[in-house]
């Protein structure tokens, strides 16, 4: 039996709904396998060399993930409320995780084990479905960060960033500048000039 409240239930009804159709069978049989985990802003979720083993959706709160380069931390991914996250490659290939995943807000987060998720995609052509539509749009949302990034030039970085990465509203609700600055691969100086601009632009349309 989980621990998941009525609440819960709600928020991860409507990560799974846009996906695909749900009859509420599916959905009350693999809602069982969500646990419930909360952590203290700072506190690590996965660390360097952990196996990741779990696929999750942020219930409140933003993680942060990042690898290190040359001793500095480069973000690869900020995930506020709503969305999910894991080390990918620690996931598939049972590989030692190159990432951090932390928590810069005090974070409720809902997780299934991969062992489970895969009964449950064996057993239900339906639940199978779901999530190839679940990662269709993960991968989506990798790619459109890419394009974003092959942009040397900050203003296009950021514009792009609106336009075309899902997330963007959602990581700029919760998320304080300096994370989305290295998310954007920019200094917190040139992130905030960017932000001026953009949204002064915005407000004289």
């Amino acid at each position: 039996m989980n621990n998941l409240s009525s609440h819960d239930i709600e928020l991860l009804h409507a990560f799974f709904k846009p996906a695909s159709h749900l009859t509420d069978e599916t959905f009350e049989e693999m809602s069982k396998y969500f646990t419930k985990y909360s952590y203290k802003k700072g506190e690590s979720i996965l660390k360097i060399g952990e196996l990741e083993t779990k696929a999750s959706i942020v219930l409140k709160g933003v993680v942060h993930q990042y690898i290190f380069d040359e001793g500095e931390s480069k973000t690869i991914n900020i995930t506020p409320k709503g969305l999910s996250f894991n080390s990918l490659k620690s996931y598939i290939d049972g590989s030692p995780s190159l990432e951090v995943h932390e928590a810069i807000t005090d974070l409720e987060i809902v997780s299934i084990d991969k062992r489970d998720l895969e009964i449950l995609t064996k057993n239900s052509h339906e639940f199978s479905y779901l999530m190839f539509k679940v990662y269709e749009r993960i991968l989506l949302d990798r790619e459109n960060r890419m394009i974003v990034l092959q942009y040397r030039n900050p203003s296009k970085r950021f514009s792009l960033f609106h336009e075309i990465v899902e997330r963007a509203n959602w990581i700029l609700k919760d998320t304080p500048d300096k994370y989305i600055a290295s998310y954007l691969n920019m200094t917190p100086q040139q992130y905030s000039k960017e932000k001026n601009i953009f949204f002064r632009n915005k407000k004289s349309e």
